[in-house]
């Protein structure tokens, strides 16, 4: 636990007695994709740190539309500030590809979160996120052909590749008929093609 507690940021370079202190009340809790971390309003005194994988924070609306608030990966810590403010869980979480998380219980805790190197990481982490939720907030508010942009960019981002080549091999699969875009989604019209690119038989990175 000691070693997996040393690659989030709120633990970096803090003393082996002390991470063995912290340790004896951490929990290891895998997740799969898609499974819900917690719900908004729920109060569980309890904060989480990233080893694998990516979580999202959002909120809904009254459609029961998801609307992301904050997103994090590893190394990252979440669900604090409700602890701090000894209030429930202001967002929900939900893991976005398989994760393993460290649940780090806050009553234990708490009682190190004013002394350095914590209080300090806090405060700038807490900083982090808030600019991450406002980045979030304002993707809300483009229209929705922004909204498309923004997304393939990140999208793209996340593939490793630039937005012009996501954009060119999105077209090619469209001109092909293997898919279609409805509304807000992108369905696959022709899957024993698309299996042949996954096969490597056909290219579409040209």
């Amino acid at each position: 636990m000691i070693n997996k507690l040393r690659k989030i940021f709120l633990f970096f370079n803090v003393k082996d007695e002390l991470l063995k202190e912290i340790a004896s009340f951490c929990l290891i809790k895998k997740y799969t994709k898609n499974e819900i971390i917690f719900f908004e309003g729920e109060k569980r005194n309890k904060f989480f740190a990233i080893i694998k994988g990516h979580i999202l924070m959002y909120d809904s609306n009254e459609k029961g539309d998801v609307i992301p608030k904050n997103q994090f990966g590893c190394g990252d810590v979440f669900g604090l500030i409700s602890q701090i403010q000894n209030r429930p869980y202001c967002l929900s979480a939900v893991a976005q590809s398989e994760s393993d998380l460290i649940e780090i219980d806050f009553s234990n805790f708490s009682k190190y979160i004013s002394n350095p190197p914590f209080s300090d990481r806090i405060i700038k982490m807490l900083s982090n996120q808030i600019l991450q939720e406002v980045k979030f907030n304002k993707l809300q508010k483009y229209d929705a052909t922004k909204r498309v942009i923004l997304k393939r960019y990140m999208l793209a981002k996340e593939l490793g590749m630039s937005p012009e080549t996501l954009s060119r091999i999105l077209s090619r699969l469209k001109n092909d008929g293997i898919i279609c875009y409805c509304e807000k989604s992108i369905k696959v019209t022709d899957k024993e093609k698309l299996r042949d690119i996954i096969n490597g038989s056909v290219s579409y990175t040209q």
